[in-house]
């Protein structure tokens, strides 16, 4: 028998959850399996599985060629956070206690992983909690097993409740977290629920969800669900999209050209020989025609009969199945805003103006994620500080690195020249030029405060 369960208790949430959980993990795994190289293989279908010759699903699984995942990186490797900073008294300083929390959990290389899942399956989060020392702790989650449900109208930002769902490693026994703002609440499911019954939605059936003895209820101190999203193309009615959700087809399509490309390669871009008068002999067990000649490149073709004549077809010329895939990548470049020269080195690759020119749209990309992922990570460094016991936490704001590819003396320069014309402060022109936060205040100590007369240097170049 089952029974109906109250709309807003905990077993409602993870009920609710669980089905919309579920309703996405395939897509994100769709766009996981694209993103790892692991394309479906152009013209199989479920009936040629079972009769495919082995030599012909080899040629499909070689022939296909990944430009997802330099898609993605491609954004990736520009999006690296190296600092906070707050406002104090009207000037913005160095939040060093963000810092802090951000290195003690190891998340200059765990954000990394964050941003790569976003990418891919279009939102990630971060959980925030206090580890058994007291401190606060950051972890990265995926979104095939996390999820998050917010108030409507808020546009993804009051964050009402979020599940997350896990099978024991070691038990091998499904389990489930469901964070509301004044608690955890653990489950383990006993038994599996019932196959091809659908129950109606307030009915939560026997043998699902059962709370986790001795541990069922873990309170919240802050009073706040603590999974915040970072989500990547975010819109009104849409929490997250892939970063490479319109382009698969397009990936596809270049699989499908190098597959025909392999094949012609395979069967037509070896010149195939004819014979005409040839006698051919057949077999005495199966009465079937033998091949007359073992033809490689080291054999020749003998006849006695001299009225036997030789020839040969010309080869399959293969330029069109190049072009082909060389114009749908560059429909990934323009879809994509990756740079063509990424997808299709030619010859010498740009520098300088041009390199920045051709770089300028996947640049301009990042920067626009700085801002969405950017208000995601602040929100969890005020959570976090919540729980490391700061009343009145701040979010801080995120100083991202730049986006834009320079090299060092260019770089170099246009920081000297700012500071010495009193446009920015030391500490400004010490992160231009990309040293991290740590060594910005070793720097700093070590050279101890601004000489007399610096303030006076933009009045005397005026001069």
């Amino acid at each position: 028998m089952a029974e109906p369960i109250d709309i807003g208790s905990p077993r409602w949430w993870v009920d609710q959850l669980e089905r919309e959980l579920a309703n996405r993990q395939a897509h994100m795994r769709l766009m996981d399996d694209y993103y790892t190289g692991n394309h479906p293989l152009p013209f199989v279908t479920k009936a040629h599985d079972a009769k495919m010759r082995d030599e012909f699903r080899g040629l499909l699984e070689d022939a296909r060629s990944n430009f997802m995942r330099l898609v993605i990186d491609a954004v990736e490797e520009r999006l690296r956070v190296e600092g906070f900073r707050r406002t104090v008294e009207g000037e913005e300083v160095t939040d060093r206690e963000a810092l802090a929390i951000w290195q003690a959990n190891q998340m200059d290389a765990e954000s990394q992983v964050a941003f790569i899942e976003a990418l891919v399956k279009g939102v990630s989060y971060l959980s925030v909690w206090v580890g058994d020392d007291g401190e606060p702790t950051i972890a990265v989650e995926d979104p095939e097993q996390t999820i998050v449900a917010y108030e409507p109208g808020t546009n993804y930002r009051r964050r009402l409740a979020a599940l997350k769902l896990w099978v024991d490693e070691w038990t091998g026994e499904r389990r489930a977290n469901l964070y509301l703002p004044d608690g955890i609440y653990k489950f383990r499911r006993k038994d599996a629920e019932p196959v091809g019954v659908v129950l109606p939605w307030n009915v939560r059936p026997e043998g699902g969800w059962e709370f986790v003895e001795d541990e069922a209820f873990v309170p919240n101190p802050i009073g706040e669900v603590p999974i915040v999203p970072l989500r990547n193309r975010p819109r009104l009615l849409v929490e997250g999209e892939s970063e490479i959700s319109d382009v698969t087809d397009i990936q596809d399509r270049i699989n499908a050209m190098l597959f025909l490309r392999c094949l012609a390669g395979y069967f037509g871009a070896h010149r195939q020989r004819w014979a005409v008068g040839l006698t051919l002999h057949e077999n005495e067990r199966t009465g079937e025609p033998e091949e007359p000649f073992d033809i490689a490149v080291d054999k020749l073709i003998v006849a006695e009969d001299t009225n036997v004549r030789f020839g040969e077809w010309s080869a399959t010329p293969l330029d069109g199945y190049i072009k082909a895939t060389e114009q749908d990548a560059q429909h990934i470049a323009v879809v994509t805003r990756t740079p063509r020269h990424y997808l299709l080195p030619e010859g010498q690759e740009p520098s300088g103006d041009s390199q920045r020119a051709a770089e300028a749209g996947l640049t301009k990309k990042v920067r626009r994620k700085q801002r969405t992922y950017g208000e995601g990570i602040a929100e969890a460094i005020r959570l976090a500080r919540l729980f490391g016991g700061e009343s009145d936490a701040p979010a801080p704001e995120i100083r991202w690195a730049d986006p834009e590819i320079r090299t060092e003396a260019e770089t170099t320069d246009a920081t000297i020249k700012q500071y010495q014309a009193g446009l920015i402060p030391r500490e400004a022109a010490l992160e231009k030029l990309g040293y991290s936060q740590t060594q910005i205040s070793r720097f700093i100590e070590a050279l101890g405060s601004e000489p007399a007369g610096e303030s006076e240097q933009p009045e005397a170049a005026a001069e």
